[in-house]
């Protein structure tokens, strides 16, 4: 389950970073361009967010566990 979570963040950040280049090269649209930054900046940060935060559950649950 893991890995096919990560490949599906792994598509949906390259199709990101792929639609912020053609916006900034053949669109003159700057709002859906900091949209697309914006996104390629946050998503990221989220999860590896996520990441620390669920193996430090995991480790205070493996505390208390002992």
């Amino acid at each position: 389950m893991k890995r096919i979570f990560a490949i599906i963040l792994l598509l949906i950040l390259i199709f990101s970073l792929l639609a912020t280049v053609y916006v900034a090269i053949f669109t003159s649209n700057t709002k859906l361009l900091f949209v697309f930054l914006f996104i390629d900046i946050v998503m990221p940060v989220i999860v590896y967010a996520y990441i620390i935060i669920t193996k430090q559950i995991r480790n205070l649950d493996k505390k208390d566990e002992e």
